[in-house]
């Protein structure tokens, strides 16, 4: 089974290509052009038309994506714009060239404002930014019926990836301060948190479901087995040995935990525990010696 992986000089797509090709023939897209030389690796604009000729693909996972924090992205009406593009064109090019599945990395963001303790796929949106609202309108496209492929939805939260030079998601900043033995600002600090995954989780699922027949749907797929906030911040502090003190804030914003439930039901399938992520995160880091940050 060979798989084409968009996005996969992204952050996030550059781990899940480099864990998937240890199973999988693949195949790789990247966004922009530069003068990286790879193995089976394409550059294609995906705002349009795919012009991908040389190998059969059997599977796509889409990475690539138009955010708020990509280069030239700052203007929400403009990335949403581009990321429907992106999507009609994966979408054609699928449609034309008999792809069995479609794994898409929708995001958390597609919920807008949440208020409830319990975050599950049937919340009704509320006041989302034109990047979730993109994200969310991508789903609905993906998972028509008159498609000739399977499309499988994850609505994912932060990926705790190794690039220590981003900021982002929260567990990265987190992580960074940590390191530094920084003093950290943190509020609801007893209130349980899964908002969490990583490319090992998302390759396992993706490896689980190659060559099962599924149906296209929306799932939430993050951590299992929330954690209170204060435990997954002492968790990051024992695995580099910070002397980090946590300070309280107070906040009116409210927490959540997702609901995995419908993944875990439909596919008999165990998600990696909040704390195991932490920790299997936290020790990627340190293998890959990866810590540019000195420590005061």
């Amino acid at each position: 089974m060979r798989i084409l992986i968009t996005g996969s000089d992204g952050a996030v797509g550059k781990e899940i290509a480099y864990l998937l090709k240890k199973n999988n023939k693949i195949e790789l897209l990247q966004l922009t052009k530069n003068k990286t030389k790879r193995k089976n690796f394409f550059y294609q604009d995906l705002t349009k038309p795919i012009d991908y000729k040389f190998k059969k693909i059997d599977v796509i996972v889409h990475c690539a994506a138009k955010n708020p924090l990509s280069k030239n992205g700052n203007n929400e009406k403009n990335i949403y714009l581009l990321n429907l593009k992106i999507t009609k064109n994966i979408i054609n090019f699928s449609n034309k060239n008999n792809i069995k599945k479609i794994i898409f990395l929708s995001a958390m963001d597609v919920y807008g404002s949440i208020n409830n303790q319990i975050l599950q796929e049937n919340y009704k949106t509320i006041n989302s930014n034109l990047y979730g609202k993109s994200k969310l309108e991508a789903e609905k496209l993906f998972c028509k019926k008159k498609n000739k492929f399977k499309a499988i939805c994850l609505r994912i939260p932060g990926v705790f990836i190794s690039d220590l030079t981003r900021n982002r998601p929260l567990i990265i900043s987190l992580i960074k301060k940590i390191i530094k033995n920084d003093d950290l600002y943190v509020y609801n600090i007893e209130k349980k948190f899964n908002n969490i995954i990583d490319p090992y989780e998302i390759v396992k699922f993706i490896n689980n479901i190659l060559n099962r027949s599924v149906q296209s749907n929306v799932y939430n797929f993050s951590a299992s087995q929330p954690i209170t906030f204060i435990k997954l911040i002492n968790l990051i502090k024992k695995g580099f040995q910070s002397k980090s003190k946590v300070i309280e804030k107070k906040t009116n914003k409210k927490s959540f935990i997702i609901s995995t439930k419908k993944i875990q039901n439909h596919f008999k399938i165990n998600l990696a525990t909040t704390s195991e992520i932490v920790k299997r995160g936290c020790v990627t880091i340190l293998k890959k010696k990866t810590l540019f940050i000195a420590k005061k």
